[in-house]
């Protein structure tokens, strides 16, 4: 099983970065690899459908949603090919210090062999990535819906 994990220091409040986590409409604005997402509404149990971009192509992925604790934790897997994502939230100096872990639990022998040759890098690529998008697209959502004339 390959697990990358990282934390950042994101400047914008926790429940900016919770919306991103959880609009998965926004995805693809921020989320390296995910081309579309379609969800009728993401709450513990749910699934729905992404596309993402593999090393292999386009692939259509049911995810499922392990985990979603209101703007702490959200915890998601792929029902095909045992990737996943995990999220922790928490305020820190006027701001969210977000830890991550991407991975893969792979059933299949395909994704085992995947897993096995470039997993960790591939993870680890991917999550800092999206980290690093988190960190700049949060504080600019957070920079738009301030008030007018709200102090800088």
């Amino acid at each position: 099983m390959s697990l990358a994990r990282q934390q950042a220091f994101i400047d914008a409040p926790v429940s900016a970065v919770w919306e991103l986590l959880v609009d998965v409409d926004r995805h693809p604005e921020w989320w390296p690899r995910v081309v579309e997402v379609e969800c009728d509404g993401l709450e513990a149990g749910c699934t729905y459908r992404q596309v993402t971009q593999t090393p292999f192509g386009r692939d259509e992925m049911n995810l499922f949603v392990d985990r979603f604790d209101d703007s702490r934790n959200l915890s998601i897997h792929c029902l095909s090919t045992g990737t996943f994502v995990r999220w922790e939230l928490a305020s820190a100096q006027g701001g969210t210090f977000l830890e991550g872990e991407m991975g893969m639990e792979p059933e299949a022998f395909s994704m085992k062999a995947f897993d096995m040759v470039m997993g960790r890098r591939y993870f680890r690529s991917w999550l800092r990535q999206t980290m690093e998008a988190l960190e700049r697209v949060a504080p600019e959502r957070t920079e738009k819906e301030a008030p007018a004339n709200s102090p800088s």
